[in-house]
């Protein structure tokens, strides 16, 4: 299991000692098509966990604001409940809907404190962030991209590892999106993984969905497309596989699993071992979302109090005042 280096302060390229936070910080500037350029060049790819958790991270302490200051819906309140299982497709949804500028500096910057500090384990020599510090001087009066451009770019070095779906583990993200999601939303999600979700289905395609759940060959899968659909629909319900020419939230869901097109590319099993446990919302911050929530309330009855011992504070001393300057008239 990868674990955060907390005791490693400083860096040194060449002889020269750097500190990693000041680092972590000049490399924001670095745009994604040169970030991008590099991590392929060094067959480096990411797990999509990942980009979901800096998601995560960058818009919590909004969230809970919003939470504090009841700026959310009472359905939205209910979604929240599951926030910190949310799927990129989720969270990325919500902060459009609800005007949330996702940070790219900050986003860029927790990127970098995670590369950094996992180096050796990426197979990465200090030597080799030197050049990426000339790139920091190319752009360093650049203006910073816009997060669809960061996120578009970064598509080529993040993937989906097995048993993940949206960033997801796939019994979480069927979980939470019967919970958080509407209808529609799903047939968006769909959309995104090129996959368009009818109605209802008809006959050959649940067949099609009933062979692929239960491993059927071919034999069986013609033996069984000669039943009726509600002797298909019961065959399947009896091998603990429930499916419906009347697709429920669920159902869509299972539906753009098995007709999402399934990718060729790599395990990057390079990868998967340095991030491999890792729980990466540990890595970037130690504390669960109710927790951020129950923080940005504390700050605000704070700040409120404060207010309060510096309004009565001028009223005690206005009063004291006037007391003094009566006196002195009489």
């Amino acid at each position: 299991m990868a674990k955060r280096k907390k005791n490693e302060d400083f860096i040194y390229l060449y002889s020269k000692k750097v500190k990693i936070t000041k680092l972590v910080q000049d490399f924001t500037v670095i745009p994604s098509v040169e970030i991008v350029k590099y991590l392929l060049n060094k067959e480096i790819y990411l797990p999509n966990y990942l980009h979901k958790a800096l998601i995560r991270k960058n818009i919590a302490p909004a969230i809970a604001t919003g939470e504090s200051n009841n700026t959310f819906s009472d359905e939205m309140q209910h979604r929240l409940k599951w926030f910190d299982k949310f799927t990129i497709f989720q969270l990325e949804r919500l902060a459009s809907g609800y005007q949330l500028a996702i940070n790219v500096t900050e986003y860029k910057k927790d990127f970098w404190d995670i590369i950094i500090r996992n180096r050796t384990e990426l197979g990465i020599n200090n030597l080799e962030f030197v050049k990426l510090q000339n790139l920091t001087l190319k752009y360093a009066r650049e203006e910073q991209e816009s997060f669809e451009s960061m996120s578009s770019e970064f598509k080529k070095v993040y993937f989906e590892p097995d048993g993940y779906f949206d960033g997801t583990i796939i019994e979480d993200a069927k979980e939470v999106l019967v919970n958080a999601t509407t209808l529609t939303e799903i047939r968006d999600l769909g959309k995104i993984y090129g996959v368009e979700i009818p109605r209802r289905i008809n006959k050959k395609q649940l067949v099609d969905i009933v062979a692929i759940k239960l491993n059927m060959d071919d034999e069986k899968r013609q033996e069984i497309s000669k039943k009726s659909i509600l002797e298909i629909e019961r065959y399947a319900k009896r091998r603990k596989v429930n499916v419906s020419i009347e697709l429920k939230k669920n159902d869509m869901i299972e539906y753009i699993l098995i007709k999402m097109p399934q990718s060729a590319a790599p395990k990057y099993t390079n990868s998967l071992k340095v991030f491999a446990g890792m729980n990466i919302e540990e890595y970037l911050y130690k504390i669960k979302f109710k927790e951020i929530t129950s923080k940005v309330t504390d700050g605000r009855k704070k700040t409120m109090r404060l207010a309060f011992m510096i309004l009565l504070t001028i009223v005690v001393l206005g009063a004291v005042g006037y007391l003094v300057y009566t006196n002195l008239l009489s």
